[in-house]
């Protein structure tokens, strides 16, 4: 499954790489506000079933195999009544959206095409849930990966060859738009063949222990609350987003550089920090059914043992992340993008990044364990601060305040997050192994490879990034080694579990 994501996220990289080169990061900023509407209709159509169907499965499983389909069912039911709404008011909107809220027009057509992928992305939601219990990972990451080809080669498609002879960012907009829907209707038609085929040979032995009804209430209760706070989250993500080019452009007075510096953050720098989450990513999504049903059981130990051992691999790993980026974020910057002036908010970030990771994995084991609850008030409390952040700080100070405004904010929820996760299950950080230590081999490391790309001071952006990347990991990984192996070496014997 790592394999998978790690290459679908190098795509990813790649087609960003694409994108800004064609569009210019004027463009990636249009592109960005496009998305987070997208986003957000596209919350509301999914409405958490991948989580809350992976859970109920995973539990429904231990009980009877009737019950799982009975839930896939109305799990298939919700996701059509919810995605054909979200469907039905992005294409009638979309203009009134793209000119009050989003202030532009050019973003009305790419908004009514992306409208058309909303079902295929809600019922490929609930498939991705029912394969997760079942872990079968490999079809759901193979799914990943095949929707990422068909995003870039139909984006490729459009911006090279119907629409090469145009720079109007507002039509490109619409080519890189078309590529996003065509690989949904693929990427779930990918997943009802896995799905369809085996189950016709499937021969049904068991009997429901629950009724329609039963089985529909368990959906919405265990949906409802997750829903909730994606629901919350999305609508204040997006808030904050529309809100952001819009104080960057009366701090600078200039449009087009607002755009420009909020297609920079948000297009080019967030998603080259998350790129190593690959990892971790595939971590949640794997043991979030294998959380839910230690959950159930009376003993706590396997449950704690398990959190403990993903916390500790997120730990170490997250403060790796960290340090690669502050030892070099010019290296990297100019590796990814050139000339783009990526450095400084790289670095900024870079401080953070270890506290976005692992509050991310803490929020999914908390769903696991059914703290949903919880983690909405988390989003609700960090919703509040980012926007009186936005109206006190960046909007005095630009983009450098929209970078610390990040940095406060997750640092703000990963506090919530790791706090409430010790009350739920009483695991605490083991601060030698899991922080102090990481931190010096992140320190070494760091210092290695600035010394080394210091005195050669190698030609080439890719050429100083990977060296210094390879130095750095190699010291970190000795230190590591030498210092922490038993532990490492019983980390990983629990994960393998």
């Amino acid at each position: 499954m790592t394999v998978f994501s790690l290459i679908n996220k190098l795509l990813g990289v790649f087609l960003r790489l694409f994108l800004s080169a064609r569009i210019g990061s004027e463009g990636m900023g249009l592109y960005q506000l496009v998305m987070s509407v997208y986003t957000m209709f596209s919350t509301f159509a999914t409405a958490g079933f991948t989580v809350s169907v992976s859970r109920l499965i995973a539990e429904k499983d231990q009980r009877s195999k009737a019950d799982s389909n009975r839930l896939m069912s109305n799990s298939f039911l919700a996701s059509a009544l919810i995605s054909a709404v979200a469907t039905l008011i992005m294409l009638f909107c979309s203009d009134i959206i793209a000119e009050r809220f989003l202030g532009d027009i050019r973003c009305g057509q790419p908004l009514r095409i992306l409208a058309l992928s909303m079902p295929f992305m809600a019922f490929a939601a609930c498939l991705k849930g029912w394969f997760i219990a079942r872990q079968k990972v490999t079809i759901t990451s193979s799914a990943s990966l095949f929707e990422q080809i068909i995003k870039i080669t139909v984006t490729a498609l459009f911006l090279n060859i119907i629409f090469s002879k145009t720079d109007d960012i507002g039509t490109l907009c619409t080519g890189i738009v078309m590529g996003v829907t065509v690989s949904e209707m693929c990427s779930f038609t990918y997943l009802f063949l896995f799905r369809a085929i085996p189950k016709r040979k499937e021969k049904q032995r068991s009997f429901p222990t629950e009724t329609k009804r039963d089985s529909m209430r368990s959906l919405i209760n265990v949906t409802l609350p997750i829903s909730l706070s994606v629901y919350l989250t999305s609508i204040l993500h997006t808030s904050e987003t529309l809100l952001i080019p819009y104080v960057f452009e009366s701090y600078s007075g200039d449009r087009s550089y607002a755009l420009s510096q909020f297609g920079m953050i948000r297009g080019m720098v967030v998603p080259i920090l998350f790129f190593p989450f690959a990892f971790l990513g595939s971590l949640v999504s794997v043991f979030t059914p294998e959380i839910s049903r230690l959950n159930l059981m009376p003993d706590r130990k396997p449950l704690n043992s398990r959190i403990s051992s993903v916390m500790s691999f997120v730990s170490i790993l997250s403060i790796a992340v960290g340090g690669l980026f502050f030892f070099l974020p010019s290296e990297i910057g100019e590796a990814f993008y050139p000339g783009e002036n990526t450095a400084k908010a790289i670095a900024i970030l870079s401080l953070v990044t270890p506290f976005m990771y692992v509050e991310t994995v803490s929020d999914g084991l908390l769903k696991a364990i059914g703290e949903q609850v919880q983690t909405l008030k988390f989003t609700v409390y960090n919703s509040v601060l980012r926007v009186v952040l936005i109206l006190l700080l960046v909007s005095r100070t630009g983009e450098i305040g929209y970078l610390w405004l990040l940095v406060i904010s997750n640092t703000f929820t990963y506090v919530l997050c790791r706090h409430r996760l010790y009350k739920a299950t009483g695991v605490k950080p083991r601060w030698q192994t899991d922080i102090f230590l990481p931190l010096i081999c992140a320190l070494s490391g760091g210092f290695s490879a600035r010394f080394l790309l210091n005195k050669l001071n190698f030609n080439g952006a890719i050429l100083n990034a990977s060296v210094g990347t390879v130095v750095y990991i190699g010291v970190f990984a000795l230190i590591l080694m030498l210092f922490a192996y038993e532990r490492i070496k019983t980390t990983v014997k629990r994960l393998r579990g």
